[in-house]
């Protein structure tokens, strides 16, 4: 991982590692360049799979579809014009892990968008549907069930956000500060989202320990005339304007009416002009990367759920967003004090800290954070088990108990 350093890959979770080494066959040993309470759960995510060698170039990403590993399955994916469209799952006849698999074989079927895999839904073309179903959707089967279809409501951790380049001349520090004053992001996740969001103002979700209100205990309520007097002090000319770009092909169905409640709400105070453009994704990410794009809206779904997660990725020297922004204190400081606390409650002040930071600096800008909610039809067990809270997709749990 760290040699190919992909460019949307997983690099930033292994970076601590200084040197690695073997003892007999069957004991790896990791030296870390600086103590790390959170290296065991980055141990146990994809980013530190067991996988052969032989299929597995050292030095370059494999191609094409295909992935063995030593999981409870195997899988086969079904690909149409150069993409995936459907994924067989079969139980894996040598694993020997600990999971107890409840099912002999798990189709995935890919869809375009959510109206699409609802109708499947609807039409008994499939059984489950989860991760991209719309606000309407999911507000559809809350007051309205369908006949044979149930909806469970998981723990959700995926966070929405703005990003921004902050050495553009445009989104200064007094222009970010101006933003987060305005934003009404209970509005956006009541009108956007309904109840599959609620508002954030922390990069860390209040489902997680060592959060803070750091974003409302020093905004408060949204108010135009805060946020002018904070540009009228560092004598930034108004509006401002700037575009405010966003993915369209892969947050979910809602992102495209997200961003033009957001334009609408910075264009209403008249301190802003901002447009709004979306791109696909692989357009999108590589652009963002590069630094073209002034202000930009993202998501993140966390590796595992620990605070760090949600801070060392955006501030970090090697943060995922590749942003330029730097504070010393959270790189050189804070972070690192926070992964020597081996036991997690014990790093709440630093966490507090980096919150703060965030929120004073503004190089992220939360939004919202989501619920997580999953479609079945009747005579489906485990759907409660089968989406953890990171979001990854537990097939295992998946079980017809009276077929």
């Amino acid at each position: 991982v760290i040699d190919i350093d992909a460019d949307s890959g997983p690099v930033g979770l292994l970076s601590g590692i200084d040197m690695i080494e073997t003892k007999g066959e069957d004991q790896v040993v990791f030296h870390l360049n600086t103590p790390d309470a959170t290296f065991p759960y980055k141990l146990a995510t994809p980013a530190a799979g067991i996988v052969p060698k032989a299929k597995y170039p050292a030095k370059a990403a494999r191609t094409g579809f295909q992935v063995d590993g030593s999981g409870p399955y195997t899988m086969e994916p079904e690909v149409e014009d150069g993409r995936v469209v459907k994924i067989g799952f079969a139980r894996n006849p040598a694993y020997k892990g600990q999971l107890k698999v409840l099912n002999d074989k798990v189709e995935m079927d890919l869809f375009p968008d959510a109206g699409t895999m609802g109708e499947a839904l609807d039409e008994k073309k499939i059984h489950l549907m989860t991760r991209a179903m719309s606000p309407e959707q999911a507000h559809e089967m809350l007051v309205d069930p369908k006949e044979g279809v149930d909806l469970t409501e998981l723990p959700g951790l995926a966070i929405s956000y703005l990003g921004f380049n902050t050495k553009d001349p445009v989104v200064t520090k007094p222009v970010r500060q101006a933003m987060a004053q305005i934003i009404d992001r209970g509005q956006i996740a009541g009108q956007v989202y309904g109840t599959t969001a609620e508002p954030l103002y922390s990069l860390i979700p209040s489902s997680i320990a060592g959060h803070t209100n750091a974003f409302f205990n020093k905004y408060g309520e949204p108010s135009t005339a805060k946020a002018a007097k904070i540009l009228d002090k560092a004598g930034v000319k108004t509006p401002v304007a700037f575009t405010l770009h966003y993915t369209s092909d892969h947050y979910g169905p809602a992102t495209a009416e997200e961003f033009k409640a957001i334009q609408r709400q910075l264009n209403a105070s008249g301190l802003f002009k901002v447009s709004v453009r979306g791109e696909e994704w692989s357009t999108y990410r590589p652009q963002q990367k590069r630094g073209d794009y002034a202000a930009y809206g993202m998501g993140w779904f966390p590796d595992f759920p620990d605070p760090d997660n949600y801070t060392a990725p955006f501030l970090d020297a090697d943060n995922f967003l590749n942003s330029p922004y730097r504070s010393p204190e959270a790189e050189k400081v804070l972070i690192p004090q926070s992964r020597r606390a081996a036991d997690r409650t014990a790093a709440a002040d630093a966490y507090e800290k980096l919150q703060d930071i965030v929120a004073d600096d503004v190089p992220v800008l939360p939004i919202w954070q989501g619920k997580q909610y999953v479609a079945s039809r009747d005579g489906i067990a485990g759907v409660e088990r089968s989406v953890s809270a990171t979001s990854e997709l537990q097939l295992w749990e998946l079980n017809r108990p009276n077929a």
